[in-house]
């Protein structure tokens, strides 16, 4: 008859906790698509109906678009199926996320002594337990439409399998880190990085205990195995040899400053000109079609790799320099905002204050440098080009470990009052952490907010309400947000092939980060305003264009200052305006429907 006892009640309370605020988080923390969320959405929906080209697009990696495609078929085929599908593979991404931290817990603690159970000891699992939840709902979420939570899943699982390969060589987990660290690619290029990270933990530590190359050379090899058909197929879909155009892209944005994120013409001089630019119809306002070749939501943008192809890569050490010291006031920005990481530096500074638990810290510390090396390793690969929270949690949760090397030493005075210290200071750590960075949420899922209550969905219905239907496609005058945060068009199936404005620019990346500011990014300009702006003749020039290259019709999201032009209705109280062309039968003969037929809500 099975028994808890207090480990055993401990383990269970804590999955418990760990599946309810992770089930929180993921239903209530978001309201709608992000840009890149769309645009892996995309990759999705060409998952479903077998689109290659699609499925290989070296800008937004399939891993995560082939479990959503999957996890959707399960689902009624509406945008509401959709949403609740994703929350549902999203919160048990996270739980397998949780299951990976318990797994390296025990693979570290054998690491130093296969004779101790530290990690199922009830304080430790709480306080593991608290160390996750901060990470893994503050810093990124299982509410997010993105891969990241896999990658943190897989880089903790990867971190496990080369401490315990260092502990005990194995062919069969060699083969298992090589398998994960192939997937990992799949999922998101940067692991590309990681896995050369992990590889290279595994040669040294190999070469430190003098032991026989084959478990490093077996992890390879089983690597390669997933990582040369990956290149081989985006490389196919990209028309010339890539490792991924989103590292290529994000150096070139972030470092070297090119023009971004959509409608990039060329220059400035030194980045060239793109092979095949997004068509711009007027020469004296910033007019842009892009209906052809891609079918997705928002080309421009859920495609960027074709237009952006043939921009001139450059290093630069000034731009680095310059780089590496942006990042790093990142990095002190995001410290400062995750009260988690007060936690972690008072843990610290307890243990070095007194001389034997400070002893003890420095030698398990220094034998665990399999365990910390790769965070480390791979934070300095962000710090190199952009750094963002949702990329370090990983890295800090592996990093917040540090305090517990101590407790490991079996000749340590005094351990239980270190436990109760870091279990007190972790515990506030992760209150405030949790109260500071995911309080609205729990807010809103205590008063019952969700998406519908969003103004792009309400946006979504009102098209609905004109006839404006899955397949059509539309044209796009934008306000002060970018246009591609067009989760309307996302949920209704539309297909945006014509814009207002948009012109590419230095966006510098604390706009992107400093969220407190503004919950989304800002766009350059209000396009809107300047489309209304214009004189009635330059705004029906403009109209006529986007008639002439197929557009059913015409969505502003800013509204007109005063009397509107004829035709222009307002849609419901989205704030939106719609003007639809007399002739749409005839301009919309040229529709082409998406590949996965995707009705809205009904």
């Amino acid at each position: 008859m099975l028994t808890f006892t207090a480990r055993g009640r401990s383990t269970t309370f804590s999955w418990i906790i760990v599946a309810l605020l992770g089930g929180l988080e993921g239903l209530y923390g978001r309201t709608r698509y992000l840009g890149d969320w769309i645009s892996y959405l995309n990759v999705s929906r060409s998952v479903s109906s077998l689109d290659w080209k699609g499925i290989f697009d070296p800008m937004w990696s399939p891993g995560y678009p082939i479990l959503v495609a999957l996890v959707r078929g399960i689902f009624p085929p509406t945008s509401l199926g959709e949403w609740y599908a994703i929350f549902w593979l999203n919160w048990i991404i996270f739980l397998c996320a949780y299951a990976g931290w318990r797994y390296l817990l025990h693979r570290a603690t054998e690491f130093y002594d296969p004779t101790l159970t530290l990690g199922d000891d009830p304080a430790i699992v709480w306080i593991s337990c608290f160390i996750f939840l901060s990470f893994s709902l503050c810093f990124d979420h299982v509410s997010r439409v993105s891969p990241d939570l896999i990658v943190s899943t897989l880089f903790l699982l990867a971190t496990a399998e080369t401490v315990r390969l260092l502990t005990r060589p194995s062919a069969g987990h060699a083969i298992v880190l090589g398998m994960v660290l192939g997937v990992g690619y799949w999922v998101k290029g940067v692991f590309l990085s990681f896995a050369a990270i992990f590889l290279l933990t595994l040669f040294v530590g190999h070469f430190v205990r003098k032991t026989s190359w084959r478990i490093p050379l077996i992890a390879t090899a089983a690597s390669l195995a997933l990582i040369l058909p990956f290149i081989a197929a985006i490389s196919w879909s990209y028309g010339q040899f890539t490792l991924g155009a989103s590292g290529s892209l994000n150096y070139a944005f972030h470092v070297n400053h090119l023009p971004h994120w959509t409608n990039w013409q060329g220059g400035p001089p030194q980045f060239g000109t793109p092979i095949h630019p997004t068509q711009k119809l007027l020469t004296d306002l910033p007019v842009f079609a892009f209906g052809e070749p891609f079918h997705s939501t928002y080309p421009p943008y859920n495609n960027m790799a074709y237009w952006y192809q043939g921009f001139r890569h450059f290093f630069s050490f000034r731009d680095e320099a310059i780089a590496i010291g942006r990042s790093l006031y990142f990095l002190v920005w995001v410290v400062l905002r995750h009260p988690i990481l007060y936690a972690l530096g008072i843990a610290l500074l307890v243990i070095i204050l007194k001389a034997d638990w400070r002893r003890s810290f420095q030698e398990v510390t220094f034998r665990f440098w399999p365990l910390f090396l790769p965070a480390l390793l791979s934070t300095a690969t962000y710090l190199m080009v952009h750094v963002e929270d949702r990329y370090l949690g990983s890295f800090l949760m592996i990093l917040s470990l540090l305090p517990f090397g101590a407790l490991l030493d079996r000749k340590l005075k005094s351990a239980r009052v270190l436990i109760v210290i870091l279990v007190c200071v972790y515990t506030l750590g992760t209150a405030a952490e949790l109260t500071m960075n995911a309080g609205q949420t729990f807010k809103a899922a205590v008063d019952r907010v969700d998406f519908r209550r969003d103004s792009q969905w309400k946006l979504a219905d009102a098209l609905r309400s004109n006839r404006i239907m899955n397949g059509d496609r539309v044209a796009l005058i934008g306000n002060g947000m970018p246009d591609y945060l067009c989760t309307w068009a996302y949920i209704s199936g539309l297909r945006i092939v014509a814009e207002f404005g948009s012109i590419p620019w230095h966006l510098e990346p604390w706009d992107r980060t400093h969220f407190d500011r503004h919950p989304y990014e800002q766009a350059d300009k209000d396009y809107g305003l300047v489309f209304w702006n214009l004189t009635p003749a330059e705004r029906q020039r403009v109209l006529q264009k986007f008639h002439d290259v197929g557009a059913r019709a015409v969505v502003s999201l800013s509204s007109p200052h005063s009397n509107p032009d004829t035709g222009w209705y307002a849609l419901g109280d989205s704030g939106a305006w719609i003007y639809k062309f007399d002739d749409s039968d005839a301009g919309s003969a040229k529709v082409l429907a998406p590949t996965v037929p995707f009705k809205t809500t009904p």
